[in-house]
């Protein structure tokens, strides 16, 4: 498919990975729409979001909507982000598989594998065991949609496939300090630390466990090129760089980045969440899409962004 002369619809343009998708659609003159859950009541108004899909007549869908956030979030309103997540997975597929929408890339998660799988992870570990217990109930919501695609493909012969992303960060956050992914909501307390002269700043979990980070700029340039050049029927394919870093290790660079110079503190009494998340990119490097941003580059970038959002 060539997105230069495709209509595009971005579903969840509220959200990091569907604002950068809108930011990159304007850089390459697409023809891209965003649809957002304030216009379809949190993705409940089914009737909204085929009207919305119908009048847009999409050749292609980037589905990147549902709520999510980070451990803290998660343990305190599981309900609400599995909702929310499940809304998208029956309303949105189930609208766009009705208009047999031609191309559909559903952005799933690395929570969707079992918290124990060997690492990198590899599509073939999904459902092979029980989730990290912290985001159980988001997990499960985001297996669905991804599975929503396999059925679609299946039962409606339509191009509907999931990609699934490293954790993200970039300029597009809107740095909620409850649903700021790690690199972010680390960025915002400590530049809140920073402003106020504290000492020292608490920083949830042992700070071992590793996680492969992507930069929102880098996610939305491999999905435009996954829905001009993957074979759907591939199944879910894996979005990251190639390598990994501690959560002590991501704390550190924020805090150069920020220019804090007090203390972290790491709280052992606090969950780590999976020990390890790494995803296995190498059939999408075998597609010839490599990242472009160093991580330390993206959170300078992504600090930027953030103190502009203050002043």
């Amino acid at each position: 498919m060539n997105l230069t002369s495709a209509r595009i619809l971005i579903v969840g343009g509220e959200t990091l990975a569907g604002a950068a998708l809108a930011a990159e659609a304007r850089r390459r003159r697409l023809a891209a729409t965003a649809l957002s859950a304030a216009e379809t009541a949190g993705w409940a108004h089914a009737t909204a979001i085929e009207k919305a899909i119908g009048t847009v007549r999409p050749d292609v869908i980037f589905v990147a909507a549902g709520e999510s956030g980070g451990i803290a979030l998660n343990r305190a309103h599981p309900a609400r982000l599995l909702e929310s997540n499940l809304r998208v997975a029956l309303n949105v597929l189930g609208a766009a598989a009705h208009l047999r929408v031609p191309r559909l890339v559903y952005l799933a998660s690395s929570c969707c594998y079992p918290r124990d799988a060997a690492q990198p992870l590899k599509p073939d570990s999904l459902m092979t065991g029980p989730f990290e217990p912290t985001n159980a109930a988001y997990s499960a919501a985001k297996l669905a949609g991804l599975l929503h695609c396999e059925a679609v493909r299946q039962e409606h012969g339509l191009d509907f496939f999931a990609a699934i992303p490293s954790t993200l960060y970039g300029p597009e956050d809107h740095f909620d300090p409850d649903h700021a992914h790690v690199a972010s909501g680390l960025m915002v307390r400590l530049h809140e630390a920073k402003e106020q002269d504290l000492p020292a700043v608490p920083v949830w979990g042992t700070g071992t466990p590793r996680r492969d980070f992507l930069f929102s700029r880098d996610l939305a340039d491999a999905l435009f090129f996954l829905a001009e050049r993957y074979d759907a029927a591939g199944g879910p394919i894996n979005v990251g760089p190639d390598a990994d870093w501690s959560i002590a290790e991501v704390a550190e660079t924020v805090k150069q980045v920020v220019g804090y110079t007090g203390k972290l503190e790491f709280d052992a009494t606090k969950p780590d969440g999976a020990p390890l998340k790494r995803l296995d990119a190498a059939p999408l490097r075998a597609l010839g899409w490599q990242p472009q941003t160093d991580f330390a580059a993206g959170l300078r970038e992504t600090y930027a962004a953030f103190l502009k959002t203050r002043h």
